[in-house]
């Protein structure tokens, strides 16, 4: 086969390749016909994981089965159709992530999912290491805003995760002493507060497809910035 006519074959298999990772990624491949296996929080399969996520975009039935006890004392909330950008699909309310306590109203059920992987994976096991101490509550500064991105040049044109409740902001950790570590007092200096934080903030980069904290802007001085919007960028 000549060149002139491998060219034109390549770039249609490269198209229908970018096609379905995109599908894939953004979970609308029905979970009937997916090549990709079913997320089981116990053993979440690391390759896979961003895929397997993203399959609970849209799939109620995959979401009950999986965001549940004793992961998440997951409830969910009827749809609100977008509108201008803003609404929501699939969403779960909770107020327990395993022994964890947290009250979020509305979460998209993904990010949901990735929010009890990072607790249970990450968050507990980080607060042992350095406090010899499990985390008992999180503060969280909101999931659902129907606003635009905050904080960047351009971001004043497009809709945030926020708006679609595809976004949780992070602002403070309890542990069971009753000690509370803060982003916004917290996150400078080097004592094992701030190497906590620096360290969730990491981990949970494996998790979600933004992390957003101080070293970021100014708009995120007392916060973690966490969603599974279609770009990534941890920072």
């Amino acid at each position: 086969m000549s060149s002139s006519r491998a060219a034109p074959r390549l770039f249609v298999l490269a198209c229908l390749a970018c096609v379905i990772v995109a599908l894939f990624r953004q979970g609308w491949v029905p979970a009937a016909v997916s090549p990709v296996p079913a997320l089981d929080l116990d053993a979440p399969a690391e390759w896979l994981l961003d895929w397997q996520l993203a399959a609970l975009k849209h799939d109620r039935v995959a979401c009950e089965r999986t965001v549940r006890q004793p992961w998440v004392d997951a409830t969910p909330v009827a749809d609100r159709p977008l509108e201008a950008g803003c609404g929501w699909e699939n969403a779960v309310r909770f107020s327990k992530v395993g022994d964890v306590s947290i009250a979020v109203d509305r979460l998209s059920c993904e990010e949901a999912g990735a929010f009890a992987l990072w607790i249970a994976r990450d968050v507990q096991p980080q607060a042992e290491s350095f406090f010899g101490r499990r985390v008992r509550s999180i503060g969280h500064m909101g999931t659902y805003a129907c606003r635009n991105v905050v904080g960047t040049r351009f971001g004043g044109f497009m809709r945030s995760e926020h708006a679609s409740t595809n976004a949780i902001d992070i602002g403070s950790f309890t542990l069971a002493d009753g000690r509370t570590i803060t982003v916004a007092k917290h996150w400078g200096g080097d004592g094992p507060e701030s190497r906590f934080l620096h360290a969730v903030h990491d981990g949970a980069c494996r998790y979600f497809r933004v992390v957003l904290g101080p070293d970021y802007n100014a708009a995120h001085r007392d916060h973690f910035h966490l969603d599974r919007g279609p770009f990534p960028g941890c920072h």
